[in-house]
């Protein structure tokens, strides 16, 4: 009985040699107190069972991280069984709450295998839980993508911003940056998102955040609460460089970005004369999505206007035609007389005495100039997207709810023109950076290169071919035919 017995306990030890490998993570099987339970007198420990043993450490370390409590009412303390993770608070867990315990998706099995999904348990230790709903995006305000194991808290506004003064009710971020409040009090709250880099679960000054304000009701869902996280900044843009698109556009860029929702008309710059100092003119700046508009704009005008030309030169020369045929019928003893090109001209100037149609097919195709784009070259249509741009705005990203991203760079449209070879010094000022911080700017040297020189070396003919000399010689031989498409390079 003994060895039976042995045997057994051998045999829960793990798998067999040469038997499946065991890839499936592990799943919680029970939790105390149950899902949705009413215990006013509960103190705790919360429990997770497991389907199988689980390890002491969870993926990214202790356990201790592996668990969300909202709201927060004393620091938590984890423990590991063989099958169970147990949960304390300190203090315990207080009357008259709505608890929501999350594991996040940390735990894993003796073979590595790890929990697939957050695991959440709600209880209440008094009140009846409200089915209630707060969620939405943290997203990083510069890339526009989801910010990754942000802590989120909820606080409520009566609080006055103190989390002395009330329970705070906390979420989580996954890697999309998602995150959610269930079953939280109706109420006016301050959500606030940070990069808890040093786990103290307190916001600090330096730590990238952002926050929202947001009201919810008994019974209410909110899916649109998105916030924007940013780095604290204190320092005001500076220009670190200007490029001369043209002769009267130029593209700065900032040592940081700047808001693309902050009008730019308050931004002043100035071009100054290097030798002297003397200002030679200013300019407007424009966000490069702003630029891009008015740029693309102007194009789609004069492709109006060029289609407008088009029809009236159509017109001009269908009318033209239609002149000529009938004054040649009309007179057709008269132009044989006075020979075909005479005739024509003096039966259309009779019948056109103001000479309209013969201005507009005289008059050459207008030339109309888009503005520059961003790479230096007119276009059709302005196309700014980029793969190698290191301006996340520039690839057309945006954020969750379709936000303008910020940018590096700004627009520059001249009242003057730029001079090739000549030295200019570009002055800016009123310049705020993402964070709102004023007063940057700055100077930047600038000269605009001269346009290419045009190749005007004559075309080497000496390598081409003469073939009146070829066929010359082969029509010396009359005996031999001359191959006129072998001559000529053609293919029979």
């Amino acid at each position: 009985m003994g060895l039976v017995g042995f045997v057994a306990a051998c045999a829960q030890q793990g798998v067999p040699p040469g038997g499946p490998e065991d890839v499936r993570p592990p799943v919680v099987v029970a939790t105390f107190p149950d899902t949705f339970a009413i215990v006013p007198d509960f103190n705790g420990p919360v429990r997770f069972d497991f389907d199988e043993r689980i390890s002491e450490r969870g993926a990214g370390g202790a356990l201790d991280d592996a668990v969300v409590i909202s709201p927060r009412t004393g620091d938590v303390r984890v423990k590991h069984e063989r099958r169970s993770v147990i949960i304390e608070i300190d203090g315990g867990f207080k009357p008259g709450y709505v608890y929501r315990v999350t594991l996040l998706p940390e735990v894993r099995d003796l073979f590595s295998n790890q929990m697939r999904d957050p695991f959440e348990l709600v209880f209440s230790t008094g009140p009846q839980p409200q089915p209630t709903t707060i969620a939405g995006v943290v997203w990083d305000r510069i890339t526009g993508r989801g910010a990754a194991n942000y802590e989120v808290q909820a606080l409520p506004a009566n609080s006055g911003g103190n989390p002395a003064d009330s329970a705070v009710h906390v979420a989580r971020t996954d890697t999309g940056g998602v995150y959610a409040f269930r079953f939280i009090p109706d109420g006016r709250y301050q959500i606030t998102a940070f990069e808890d880099q040093n786990r103290n679960d307190t916001l600090d000054a330096s730590e990238i955040q952002g926050f929202t304000r947001q009201l919810i009701g008994v019974g209410d869902t909110l899916f649109t609460a998105n916030i924007s996280v940013l780095r604290p900044d204190t320092t005001p843009a500076i220009i670190t460089s200007v490029e001369a698109l043209d002769s009267i556009t130029l593209l700065l860029e900032f040592d940081d970005f700047l808001d693309p929702t902050i009008p730019l008309q308050n931004v002043g710059v100035a071009i100054v004369l290097n030798e002297d100092s003397t200002e030679v003119g200013f300019g407007q700046a424009r966000h490069v999505h702003d630029y891009v508009a008015y740029a693309e704009a102007v194009a789609d005008s004069f492709a109006v206007l060029d289609s407008i030309d088009g029809v009236a030169r159509d017109a001009a020369r269908a009318a033209a035609d239609s002149l000529k045929v009938e004054a040649e019928r009309q007179d057709s003893i008269a132009a044989a007389e006075a020979g075909d090109v005479v005739a024509d001209s003096a039966a259309t100037a009779a019948a056109d005495p103001t000479g309209v149609i013969q201005r507009v097919l005289a008059d050459s195709p207008t030339r109309r100039s888009a503005p520059i784009g961003l790479n230096g070259r007119p276009q059709a249509r302005l196309q700014v997207d980029s793969e190698t741009s290191q301006n996340p705005a520039s690839r057309g990203l945006t954020g969750p709810g379709g936000e303008r991203l910020p940018s590096q760079q700004i627009v520059v449209t001249l009242d003057m023109t730029l001079v090739p070879n000549t030295a200019y010094q570009v002055v800016v000022s009123g310049v705020r950076n993402i964070a709102a911080v004023p007063l940057g700017g700055g100077g930047a040297a600038l000269v605009l290169e001269p346009p290419p020189a045009q190749d005007s070396t004559p075309a080497d003919t000496t390598a081409v071919q003469d073939t009146a000399n070829i066929i010359d010689t082969l029509a010396a031989d009359s005996t031999q035919a001359i191959d006129t498409v072998r001559v000529l390079g053609l293919r029979r």
